[in-house]
């Protein structure tokens, strides 16, 4: 399981790569943690999606290490888009199965 999850997460860098080439290099963001990340997303989404807030985050703080920077901001946006979607929030509402 953890051989196949490697090459799933290779796979996913490569494509990313492709994709994306890396550019000249340039300022960095300001440094923040993932405990910080989590707080702001978790306040920025309504209340019953805070579970599942936690739970993105973690699955994107076990993998980032394997993954380029640029690709896992790619990630926390789309967390961030995810929670904002009001289609999103009312799918959830309808499904309770998606939390």
């Amino acid at each position: 399981m953890l051989v196949w999850k490697a090459r799933q997460i290779r796979q996913a860098v490569t494509a990313f790569e492709q994709a994306w080439p890396p550019l000249p290099p340039e300022p960095p963001v300001p440094p923040f943690g993932w405990s910080q990340l989590q707080r702001q997303l978790t306040d920025l989404a309504p209340p019953e999606l805070a579970p599942l807030v936690t739970d993105l985050v973690s699955a994107i703080r076990k993998e980032a290490a394997a993954k380029p920077p640029e690709m896992v901001l790619r990630e926390i946006l789309t967390i961030t888009a995810t929670v904002l979607d009001e289609s999103f929030r009312e799918k959830c509402a309808e499904d309770s199965t998606m939390l």
